[in-house]
């Protein structure tokens, strides 16, 4: 007995010393990948604007080759050859008009394409969105800055949409008094003069689709009332709705105030701003700020006043998600319900927005497949499971689950591709969740 518990004892220790061996000298992995980041379908990009192409990859030993087609892969344009060690391609689009785009990146023998396909068109129109605030929206904090989060919200939309322009006339320092209109009395007391170079009215000469606000801690630091905050944020939402522009406003942010009465105060502005304006204020306080009213350790800058690069992520991806853009510059051919695709065929997606499931009715002279896919606003795929179907000739009405997906956004992109025998219809269609 003595003899079998130690022979096991032995050969147990033998196994786990050829273990820890294959750990210490395994090989690295040496297989060649490439993965397409951007344009990954649903992009609406202008001729003569430079979005850039993106793209995961490693253990390359050529240089990368980037192609586009205007004919859903049918033949293939040369865009450039970079080296291996790139990841991205700055692309000055050119003047090769379709809805039907893809990029495609090579190296060695492997390849990737473009997972749907985006527009290049010569609309010259554009869409800007200006932020006003202090030190959080100028990027203090994130380092570098391009990883602050007004940085990255101006590159996620122009990555998805060359229309959408971002002007910042944030600054260290500021409260709401520097912001307010040109030409405003300011109540005795107050030491802050309004800087016409980045205030309301400075905001408005930029024929501005929307304007966001982030102002994070300096009243209350300055010692101004929860009252004077409010009408000043009123005051600039008045000014701003006047001027038929949208307003979203972001709540305070924690700051490690040492006097519980400022925390509060900090507190009870949060309240107010999501009591007042709702479905346009912007949430930079939960998960960002601890149970006593402080930032959370993992987010301070080390300053106890600004947030570091994760938690300038967080609040880029808190803006992001309230598709400010969607609702004040709708990109390319999208269409929330009826989309004529052409002559002969119409899709009608119903119902929208949506719970649970939606239905694809359309009629065609054809039978086929319809293959649907879905993505989110950043162009990342959210289903994992291939959705095909067969339809038949005349009438049809496809439903579709999205049950699975609903956790993702308010916002969702279904790209539809319907193949024939002699065509193939790709449609995009904006979903909302209900």
């Amino acid at each position: 007995m003595t003899y079998k518990l130690t022979y096991k004892i032995v050969f147990g220790f033998l196994i786990l010393i050829n273990s820890f061996s294959s750990f210490l000298f395994a090989q690295p992995e040496t297989t060649p990948f490439l993965n397409i980041g951007s344009p990954n379908g649903n992009e609406f990009w202008q001729v003569g604007k430079t979005p850039s192409i993106t793209w995961e990859s490693a253990n390359l030993t050529s240089d990368v080759v980037l192609e586009y087609s205007i004919n859903n892969g049918s033949s293939w344009l040369p865009i450039a050859t970079v080296s291996n060690t790139s990841k991205s391609y700055q692309w000055s689009i050119p003047n090769t008009i379709s809805l039907q785009c893809l990029v495609r990146a090579k190296s060695d023998a492997i390849d990737d394409v473009s997972n749907a396909v985006f527009e290049i068109s010569d609309d010259t129109s554009s869409c800007t969105i200006v932020v006003l605030g202090s030190s959080t929206a100028y990027g203090t904090g994130a380092t570098p800055i391009e990883n602050s989060w007004v940085n990255l919200y101006s590159s996620a939309l122009f990555q998805k949409n060359t229309k959408l322009n971002v002007i910042n006339l944030g600054y260290p320092g500021f409260t709401t008094y520097q912001i307010l209109p040109t030409g405003t009395t300011l109540p005795d007391g107050v030491v802050e003069t309004i800087d016409e170079n980045r205030n309301i009215t400075k905001a408005l000469t930029y024929n501005p689709t929307a304007i966001i606000v982030n102002m994070p801690s300096n009243d209350t630091a300055n010692g101004y009332s929860i009252t004077s905050q409010l009408e000043n944020y009123a005051t600039l939402n008045s000014v701003s709705t006047d001027n038929s522009v949208q307003m979203w406003i972001a709540t305070p942010q924690p700051r490690n105030f040492s006097t519980p009465s400022k925390i509060q105060t900090q507190i009870d502005v949060r309240d107010e701003i999501f009591s007042i304006y709702t479905d346009k204020a912007i949430d930079f306080w939960n998960d960002i700020a601890d149970v006593n009213g402080k930032i959370l350790s993992n987010l301070d800058f080390g300053d106890g006043i600004h947030l570091n690069n994760v938690g300038h992520n967080i609040l880029f991806n808190r803006v992001l998600n309230k598709n400010i853009e969607e609702f004040t510059c709708p990109g390319g051919t999208l269409n929330l319900t009826k989309t004529v695709i052409n002559a002969d065929f119409e899709l009608h997606i119903f119902p929208n927005p949506y719970k649970d499931f939606i239905f694809l009715n359309f009629n065609t002279n054809f039978s086929g497949e319809l293959k649907a896919e879905f993505y989110d606003v950043l162009g990342r795929r959210i289903t994992q499971k291939n959705m095909n179907f067969t339809f038949k000739t005349g009438n049809n009405n496809v439903p579709i689950g999205l049950k699975e997906i609903e956790s993702h956004n308010q916002l969702i992109f279904g790209i539809f591709t319907f193949k024939t025998d002699n065509n193939i219809i790709q449609k995009r269609v904006k979903l909302i969740l209900k």
